[in-house]
C-alpha cells in the first residue's frame, strides 16, 4: 500500500504531541526543587519573610491565652506548629483577629499571594513521607492536614544547621526526648526568645512557655538544651514551603 506524504507527516505529528502531552505533568503538579510540594503552594519573595513573622507571632499569642479554636486534642508541642502554620496563611480580617487575646504585632504585612486552604494540595499541607510532590500525593495519605513532630521535621522542613546562631524567626528547634524516642518542638522567635509548648501529647497536659534560649539553656534535663554539643539537640529547621 503507498501513502501519501502530506498524510504520513500530519499523522505522526499528531501521534508525536499526544505523547508529549502526556508526558509532561499538567503545571500545577510541578515541583521545581523537588521538595514534595508543587510550586503553586510554595511562597515566594517577600511572603517568605512574611509567612515566618506571622508564623512566630501567632505562636507567641498562645502563650498570652489560648485561642477557642485551637482545639484541645491538638494542644502539645507539634499543635503549636500547625495552629501557627495555618493561621499564618488564614485570611486576616476582624473575625479572625478577634480569636486573639492578645497578638504579638508582626512587623511585616501578611502574606499576599496564597491563602489557607492551599493551591492543589487544600487543607493538605503537612507532607509525611519522602519524595517529590505527586498529583495522587493527598489521595495516597503523602500529604495530611495533621501530623506529629517527627514527621513535621523530617518532611514538612528542612535542616538549617545544628548552629542556633544561625536560627531566623520562624524557625523551629527540634529535641529527641531521652529514652521515649519521642520528638520535642519549639518555635525560634529571634532575639534569643523561643515559645512552646510543654506537652509531647495532648493526653500528657501541659501548657505554652515563654522564655529565653538562656533561660531554656539552665532547662534541668540537658537534654532540651538547644547546644550543638547536644545530641539530642536536632538542630534547626525550616518550612520547606518557604525555602
Amino acid at each position: 500500500m503507498r501513502w501519501r506524504r502530506g498524510v504520513t507527516a500530519t499523522a505522526l505529528a499528531l501521534v508525536l504531541g499526544s505523547l508529549s502531552a502526556l508526558a509532561a505533568p499538567p503545571a500545577s503538579a510541578l515541583d521545581a526543587d523537588r521538595d514534595g510540594y508543587p510550586d503553586t503552594a510554595e511562597l515566594y519573595g517577600q511572603d517568605r519573610a512574611s509567612f515566618a513573622e506571622w508564623f512566630a507571632s501567632i505562636a507567641e499569642s498562645q502563650y498570652y491565652g489560648i485561642s477557642a479554636d485551637w482545639a484541645a486534642q491538638d494542644q502539645d508541642c507539634s499543635g503549636l506548629l500547625r495552629y501557627a502554620f495555618v493561621n499564618a496563611l488564614a485570611r486576616h480580617d476582624a473575625a479572625w483577629f478577634a480569636k486573639f487575646r492578645f497578638l504579638p504585632k508582626p512587623a511585616l504585612p501578611p502574606v499576599q499571594n496564597l491563602s489557607y486552604p492551599l493551591p492543589v494540595i487544600r487543607r493538605s499541607v503537612f507532607r509525611v513521607a519522602a519524595g517529590t510532590y505527586r498529583t495522587d500525593d493527598v489521595e495516597q495519605g503523602r500529604l495530611v492536614g495533621r501530623t506529629g513532630a517527627q514527621y513535621l521535621l523530617r518532611d514538612s522542613m528542612t535542616l538549617v544547621s545544628r548552629d542556633l546562631a544561625q536560627a531566623r524567626r520562624g524557625d523551629v528547634l527540634f529535641f529527641l526526648r531521652p529514652q521515649l524516642s519521642s520528638y520535642h518542638s519549639v518555635v525560634y522567635l529571634g532575639g534569643g526568645m523561643v515559645v512552646y509548648h510543654t506537652g509531647l501529647s495532648p493526653a500528657e497536659g501541659g501548657e505554652v512557655r515563654l522564655l529565653s534560649v538562656q533561660t531554656l539553656m539552665r532547662h534541668p534535663d540537658t537534654a532540651f538544651h538547644p547546644s550543638a554539643s547536644n545530641p539530642n539537640f536536632l538542630g534547626v529547621y525550616r518550612w520547606k514551603i518557604i525555602q
